[in-house]
């Protein structure tokens, strides 16, 4: 390989001395044309040819549209265009909430296919109790079980656009000092940084990344949760908070490091039905934080994950039926005294704490889009108005501060060893990376059209399944459904237009 490598690197060389050897006084004129390696613009002398063609190879086909396709801001067609519009846009778009993942450390990872080892346990084997101090005596073995991670794909493109349209405008009455009110960036941190979004009312290129970055932070908050390898992407929570566990490299079941999985069966979350969310989630957390003692783990910072709407109503039923658990066993003409104002002063504490109490342990709830939601459009088991999901215990560190759930990613940056070779032979590629290295962008142009990439391959890693649980089927019936930011659901809502209608004009030349 390293032969081969010398011997393309000679070609090129080569190829490049015939040439300025040709160019009058040993120097070729050359435009300077910006590029990005890394985070930061450079400039490098334009060779005449590019390292395909000066190793004979064909070009690559160009993927960029002709004309621009991308949603004009201003000018003929503008959505912002119309004269007198007030200086002021206010947003209504619903931005996703994934609070697991504003907790979950990011780690810049280059390990395709990575282990994680587990000691499940000693075995003993074969041998008698020994009847002298010498005598032979039982012997074991230890046994490990190894656990793997795959990183996942999120690609997401910009439209075309056409750099000869972004900056014309209707006329004088079109006005390019519009001003964002609210927010349509920061409530997940799984989106590109570095994007100023109050430049995308009136810099055409920036609105065209916010869309792409979007569209890829809406993908990734279900992916984190709901990400499966067959839908191509990286595996989420849900496939790790399970049972079944086996070695990643012999395939051998490991029960030791199995989730605790529990079904409420789609009982009300408020008591109205057969099943206690007191009794369930008690159960969960006292299984699991026993795991952790008797494993040595201890201590371990966990989170509970739900839907929003499901801890609304959870909280909302909490602190009586916590304060009233096994309340069927006082003795008959024994009666319970509760303080309403202290009840409802409890349910208010833990909303705007976003703590839950488990058998007298605080944790803290984050609550999540991307975890799925079951309604009676895609489960028959509910009627309209009713829905359910799943409330999570996830460990986040263990004993000595050890990540126990966390997200990596492909670490772009490593890239610039090769993206500084390229360079000096005039065919570095024109990206730059973002979030340290966490998202890469491409830019693709033809003639004076181009387009922009977006891409991130990170995935979640689960250290410590056997510390990780979930209650599924937990059943909610709120008075009325927030909206939705996953453009699938009912709930989501949006409107308007992507272009408007050009007023009519009178022309002699149009007649």
């Amino acid at each position: 390989m390293e032969q081969e490598t010398l011997q393309v690197l000679t070609q090129i060389l080569d190829r490049q001395t015939q040439l300025l050897e040709k160019s009058q006084g040993g120097t070729i004129e050359e435009p300077v044309t910006s590029f990005f390696v890394g985070n930061m613009p450079t400039q490098r002398r334009q060779a005449p040819l590019t390292v395909k063609q000066l190793l004979g190879l064909a070009p690559e086909e160009k993927a960029v549209g002709t004309a621009s396709s991308a949603t004009m801001l201003h000018g003929t067609g503008g959505i912002f265009s119309t004269p007198g519009l007030d200086r002021t846009v206010v947003t209504a778009y619903i931005r996703p909430t994934s609070g697991l993942s504003s907790v979950l450390r990011k780690v810049a990872s280059v390990d395709e296919s990575p282990r994680f080892a587990t000691l499940t346990g000693f075995t003993e084997t074969a041998g008698t109790e020994p009847s002298n101090a010498c005598d032979d005596a039982p012997t074991g073995y230890v046994k490990g079980c190894n656990l793997t991670a795959q990183f996942g794909l999120v690609r997401r493109d910009t439209q075309t656009i056409d750099i000869d349209k972004v900056m014309l405008r209707l006329n004088r009455s079109d006005f390019k000092d519009l001003v964002l009110a609210g927010n349509v960036l920061g409530l997940t941190d799984l989106i590109p940084s570095n994007l100023n979004e109050g430049q995308m009312l009136n810099i055409l290129t920036m609105s065209e990344m916010i869309i792409a970055g979007t569209n890829a932070e809406r993908k990734l908050v279900r992916d984190l949760w709901q990400g499966t390898v067959a839908g191509g992407t990286f595996p989420g929570l849900d496939a790790q908070i399970t049972t079944g566990h086996v070695d990643a490299d012999t395939g051998t079941t490991c029960p030791a490091v199995d989730s605790d999985v529990k079904d409420f069966n789609y009982n009300n979350v408020d008591g109205s039905d057969t099943l206690d969310i007191v009794v369930y989630l008690s159960m969960l957390e006292y299984y699991l934080y026993n795991n952790a003692q008797k494993m040595g783990l201890d201590p371990v910072t966990w989170v509970f994950a739900m839907r929003e709407q499901l801890w609304h109503e959870l909280s909302a039923v909490w602190p009586i039926r916590y304060h009233t658990d096994r309340s069927a066993s006082v003795p008959t003409g024994t009666t319970l005294f509760l303080d309403g104002s202290e009840m409802v002063s409890a349910r208010d504490r833990m909303r705007s704490e976003m703590r839950l109490t488990v058998n007298g342990r605080s944790y803290q709830v984050v609550t999540d889009d991307g975890i799925f939601e079951h309604n009676s459009t895609n489960n028959a088991n509910l009627n309209p108005g009713e829905f359910a999901s799943t409330i999570y215990m996830i460990p986040l560190q263990i004993v000595g501060g050890v990540d126990a759930t966390y997200m990596e990613y492909v670490d772009y940056r490593q890239a610039q060893p090769d993206a500084s070779l390229l360079a000096n032979f005039g065919g570095a590629p024109d990206f730059f990376w973002t979030d340290n290295g966490f998202f890469s962008w491409s830019v693709d142009q033809h003639r004076w059209c181009y387009q922009l990439s977006l891409k991130a391959e990170p995935r979640v890693v689960l250290r410590t399944p056997h510390l990780a649980g979930r209650i599924d089927r937990v059943k909610y019936i709120p008075l009325q459904h927030l909206r939705d930011s996953d453009l699938n659901s009912p709930y989501h809502v949006n409107g308007g237009v992507s272009s408007r209608t050009a007023a009519s004009v009178n022309a002699v030349w149009l007649s």
